[in-house]
């Protein structure tokens, strides 16, 4: 179970935030108040991002299942950072 936390770390996060900005958008209306609170959820879940990818880079992996761990791990977090990033976007390029 925690290989599969470790991997899927990127992707639970980024679904987290899909899931946290979906219910802002749908129950917060739209105002200054909703894209702070879009900001900061963005901020906190990217922060996330940050500190399991340092985690896990410090780690030293001595067998081969340790290290492709370790590789997709980083690359999940990688993609789910972008992912995150994207569906930041409308908060900022939209203007109501």
């Amino acid at each position: 179970m925690k290989s599969w936390l470790i991997i899927m770390g990127g992707l639970i996060l980024w679904a987290v935030h899909f899931f946290l900005l979906y219910f802002l958008a749908e129950f917060g209306g739209s105002g200054s108040g909703v894209r702070l609170a879009a900001s900061l959820c963005t901020l906190a879940i990217l922060g996330a991002v940050a500190w399991m990818f340092v985690a896990i880079s410090r780690e030293t992996p001595g067998d081969p299942f340790a290290r492709w761990r370790r590789r997709a791990a980083m690359l999940a977090l990688a993609f789910g950072g972008l992912g995150i990033v994207f569906q930041y976007l409308p908060v900022l390029l939209v203007d109501r």
